[in-house]
């Protein structure tokens, strides 16, 4: 059995229930009022409906009334700014708006920006087609085309020296070139072709499709020259003498229209003995008169032996040397110009062998087959 606690519990009367009733009747008022005043203070208050009313509309402010009170800018322009610009470089250069009871700020300095003209950058300036490809002189092409009509007309004289110059105003150019080489072997002087066609195998492919020509005409000729058996010895026909390839050499003088020299080989058949005094040797010289006609040359010719003694014992050929001098002032008298000439060999009296430059001489002038004594 526990002994008595010495500690006794209080009891509550009638006193401490009036007074708990008291205090919680001030706490409900309270709450009440703080409840009251909450809603009171609230931007949203329920309405009737049960719907939420809106906020407060703002207060309107006139604002033309504002900026009438205010005294008038110094710079009309300066209350045009743009109210929606954010950044210092998009408002419009001049003084700030004053606002009212406000000083006025200070300007900054104005500062002095030098103006550089802005270059725009150069644009690329494209490069013609005319620039890849060479270019041809009008006066060559005008020489070349004269030529050409000379050649076919039989002036293979006239036309080497339209060639000449075409070549003279363009010598990288081996069309002139080619022309004189086809020329010079339309007159039968093959030596003097291959002169032609070694200057157009030395430009190598620079010449183009020349170079190839150049090459296949030299590759024949040495096929040409291993093949031969002697130069005599290909004569045919059964005849003792022919003429070989003729070269001519121009000789400029001052008190001369024209001055050359012609180189006349004439070669032998192997192992005959050739009678000097039975053979003759005809060289007719032409010149055109007055732009249309041909005659025979009034120019003074005369001719030499390359070699002495003329027996062909030392080799099948022997050469002739034509000299050919038209006078300048009979040439202007008569209207004369060198045309052509004509070269007809007999042996024994039967004609041999006949050459012409232009080739047309031959048929304008014919030779006779057999000649008297």
């Amino acid at each position: 059995m526990h002994p008595p606690s010495p500690i006794s519990s209080p009891r509550f009367g009638r006193t401490a229930a009036i007074a708990a009733g008291l205090l919680a009747a001030v706490a409900v008022f309270q709450l009440g009022a703080v409840t009251l005043a909450f809603f009171r203070k609230s931007p949203r208050l329920a309405g009737e409906n049960g719907e939420e009313r809106g906020h407060t509309p703002p207060l309107k402010i006139d604002v033309t009334k504002l900026v009438a009170n205010l005294p008038p800018p110094e710079n009309p322009g300066a209350l045009l700014v743009d109210p929606l610009g954010s950044s210092p470089d998009a408002r419009p250069p001049g003084p700030r708006p004053l606002l009212p009871h406000a000083e006025p700020l200070p300007l900054p300095a104005e500062t002095v920006t030098p103006e550089f003209p802005v270059i725009p950058p150069p644009r690329p300036t494209p490069v013609p087609l005319e620039a890849f490809t060479p270019k041809t002189n009008p006066r060559f092409s005008e020489l070349v085309e004269q030529g050409k009509l000379l050649r076919n007309s039989g002036d293979t004289a006239g036309a080497l020296v339209k060639f000449r110059e075409a070549s003279n105003l363009d010598p990288g150019n081996p069309l002139a070139v080619a022309e004189q080489a086809y020329t010079f072997e339309k007159m039968s002087l093959s030596d003097k072709a291959a002169e032609q066609w070694k200057r157009i195998f030395m430009m190598s492919d620079r010449a183009g499709v020349f170079y190839a020509m150049a090459k296949a005409k030299l590759e024949s000729a040495v096929q040409e020259t291993m093949r031969g058996t002697g130069g005599g010895s290909e004569i045919a026909g059964g005849k003792i003498l022919a003429l070989g390839s003729m070269a001519m050499a121009d000789d400029p003088d001052p008190v001369a229209a024209k001055r050359f020299a012609l180189s006349v080989p004439i070669r032998a058949r192997g192992g005959e003995t050739v009678a000097v005094n039975e053979m003759k040797v005809f060289v007719l010289f032409y010149e055109r008169v007055n732009g249309k006609d041909i005659a025979k040359t009034i120019a003074d010719v005369s001719n030499r032996w390359s070699s002495a003694p003329v027996d062909w014992k030392e080799g099948d050929t022997e050469t002739l040397e034509v000299s050919y001098e038209l006078d300048a002032k009979q040439a202007r008298a008569e209207h004369r110009e060198y045309y052509g000439y004509i070269v007809r060999l007999y042996y024994r009296g039967e004609l041999q062998d006949t050459k012409a430059e232009p080739a047309g001489l031959s048929q304008k002038f014919p030779a006779a087959p057999t000649i008297s004594d």
